[in-house]
C-alpha cells in the first residue's frame, strides 16, 4: 500500500531534502488565511503606521470582507490594535519583541556585527546587512559614523526598495533565475513606465556582481552604495553595503578599492559561517 503524503516517511523524505538542497521543502499544503493575514500585517510601514480596512483592502489586494474578517481575528489576538477615535488599525504590541527575538536568532547577523563594526570604526563609513521581504531589503543592523565621527547604530527594520538600491541588486544577482524573474514580473507592475529603465541598471548591476563581486548604486545624492551578496549554505540570501559620502576624490577609484574590501569582507564572513554550519550540522547529528 503507498504511503500518504502525510505519513512520517514523507516527511522525513522533505526534511532531507530540506537539508540536501538548503531550501525550506515541506509535503504538506500551507495555511491560505494565514497568508492572508500576514499579507496585512506586512501592509503596515513608517511611512503608513495605522490603516483603515479601506487601505488595507487596496494595499494588500483583498477583499473588503475578507480584511475585515482578518483584522478582527488579529485584534482579538492582539497583534493589531484599533484606534476608536481615528478608526484606524496599527500593529499591536507583541512586535516589538518578535523584531527582538528575530536578529538574537540570526546566525549570519550574530557573526556579522563584529565585522561591520570594525570596518565602520576604521574607514569611518556606514556598513549595513540586509534580506529581502516582499520587493525590499530589510536592514538587520547597520553601523554608521556621524559627522562628528561618532559611531552610532542606525534603526534596524529599515527598509529600501530592491529594484533601486546596491543592497537590492546585489540580491538579485545571487538569487536563483525563478526567483529573479518573479521578481522582475513584481517589479514591472510596481514600476509600470519606468521599469524598463531599471532593467536596464539591474542587468547592469548583475553583470559587474557575476564580474567584480559586487555592485554600486545612487540612492540618496551625494552618497556613493555598494554591495555584495553573501551566499550560505542553509541560509537565507543575505546582502551587505557600505555607503559612505565621496568629498573631493576619484568616485570611480575609490568604489573599485572598497569594493574590492567589501568582498573580501563577505567572504571571511561566508567562511566563518560555513564552519559555523558544520559545527552545528556535527552537534545535531551527535544529539540524534
Amino acid at each position: 500500500m503507498s504511503e500518504s503524503p502525510n505519513t512520517p516517511a514523507a516527511a522525513a523524505s522533505s526534511r532531507r531534502r530540506t537539508r540536501e538542497t538548503g531550501t525550506f521543502v515541506r509535503d504538506t499544503p500551507g495555511s491560505r488565511s494565514l497568508e492572508r493575514g500576514l499579507a496585512i500585517i506586512r501592509a503596515f510601514r513608517l511611512d503608513a503606521h495605522s490603516l483603515t480596512n479601506a487601505e488595507i483592502a487596496a494595499i494588500t489586494g483583498l477583499a473588503r470582507t475578507t480584511v475585515s474578517r482578518l483584522t478582527r481575528s488579529l485584534v482579538d489576538s492582539g497583534f493589531l490594535e484599533y484606534d476608536i477615535a481615528s478608526l484606524r488599525y496599527r500593529l499591536g504590541p507583541p512586535f516589538l519583541s518578535f523584531g527582538k527575538l528575530a536578529r538574537r536568532g540570526s546566525v549570519v547577523l550574530r557573526m556579522a556585527r563584529p565585522l561591520m563594526r570594525e570596518i565602520a570604526e576604521e574607514l569611518s563609513i556606514n556598513v549595513g546587512l540586509a534580506v529581502a521581504d516582499a520587493g525590499e531589503m530589510i536592514y538587520l543592523d547597520s553601523f554608521r559614523r556621524s559627522r562628528l565621527g561618532v559611531l552610532r547604530r542606525a534603526t534596524w527594520g529599515g527598509r529600501l526598495p530592491i529594484a533601486e538600491t546596491a543592497l537590492g541588486r546585489a540580491w538579485i544577482a545571487a538569487v536563483n533565475p525563478q526567483a529573479r524573474a518573479d521578481a522582475f514580473e513584481a517589479f514591472a507592475r510596481t514600476y509600470e513606465a519606468r521599469w524598463p529603465a531599471l532593467r536596464g541598471d539591474i542587468d547592469r548591476a548583475v553583470a559587474h556582481v557575476e564580474r567584480h563581486g559586487w555592485c554600486g548604486a545612487t540612492w540618496k545624492p551625494g552618497m556613493v552604495a555598494i554591495a555584495a551578496p553573501l551566499v550560505v549554505p542553509g541560509q537565507a540570501i543575505h546582502a551587505m553595503n557600505f555607503s559612505f559620502p565621496v568629498l573631493g576624490e576619484d568616485t570611480a577609484r575609490l568604489e573599485r578599492r572598497r569594493g574590492r574590501l567589501l568582498v573580501e569582507t563577505v567572504a571571511r564572513l561566508r567562511t566563518v559561517l560555513i564552519e559555523q554550519e558544520k559545527t552545528r550540522g556535527s552537534d545535531a547529528a551527535a544529539a540524534r
